[in-house]
């Protein structure tokens, strides 16, 4: 079966984008439109281009290539633009991803806003640290795992985080994140986000049981294997 594209994105437009093999400034994610094995695992694609030589490619194909039928609507994308917006994020605060004194510094600022605002209360991991959603480079969010190393299968060399792939651009842990255009002002939490899962749920995509996919690279050797991480 084809291959379903989830994204791609070009050097020009994305700032700090990695570097591909081979001066490659376009990357391509794809993914199995179907589950594999007893525990439905995915299977991804990878594929770094040369822009000016796939935009003046003689051989397209007339018609693109359809999927089956699927069994549930997360399976297949939402096409979409994307408009990309540069913010600063810092490092998830748990275990040696931050020096210890640090994290406990965190720790007693997170603990005195939830003593002041309750359950809507401003977190460092939620509103300060990583937005929710799809993001290139930065840091991942193990929220769901924990922090994992990840090194390169080829050479050892730690990876860096190439793209992240989320089934929702917000949720109520995430108030910060949110756009002012699709939040009420006055509310904080879950109750803040207008616009329903359209706005929510843009790709309409959704990764192992709503985890993040990162998609990890080798900044050592970019044509090493890519590892695909769900946290």
């Amino acid at each position: 079966m084809p291959f379903v594209g989830l994204a791609q994105f070009f050097d020009r437009d994305v700032p700090g984008l990695a570097a591909g093999p081979d001066d490659a400034d376009l990357v391509q994610i794809f993914r199995c439109p179907f589950a594999h094995g007893p525990h439905l695992e995915r299977r991804y694609h990878l594929r770094w281009r040369q822009a000016a030589e796939t935009e003046r490619a003689e051989r397209f194909l007339a018609t693109p290539p359809e999927v089956p039928m699927l069994r549930w609507e997360h399976e297949l994308p939402e096409p979409c633009v994307l408009h990309p917006e540069e913010v600063d994020t810092y490092p998830w605060a748990e275990d040696d991803t931050l020096p210890a004194s640090l994290i406990a510094l965190i720790d007693t600022w997170d603990d005195a806003q939830a003593a002041e605002h309750g359950c809507d209360a401003p977190s460092y991991q939620g509103d300060l640290s990583i937005p929710p959603g799809w993001r290139v480079g930065g840091f991942p969010s193990w929220a769901s795992t924990g922090p994992t190393a990840v090194d390169c299968a080829s050479c050892a060399t730690p990876m860096r985080l190439l793209l992240t792939a989320g089934g929702c651009e917000m949720d109520a842990g995430s108030h910060s994140w949110v756009p002012l255009e699709d939040r009420g002002p006055s509310l904080r939490g879950k109750a803040s986000i207008r616009g329903g899962v359209s706005v929510s749920q843009p790709t309409r995509l959704r990764f192992g049981r709503d985890l993040d996919l990162h998609v990890f690279t080798c900044p050592a050797n970019p044509g090493h294997p890519p590892q695909w991480v769900l946290a």
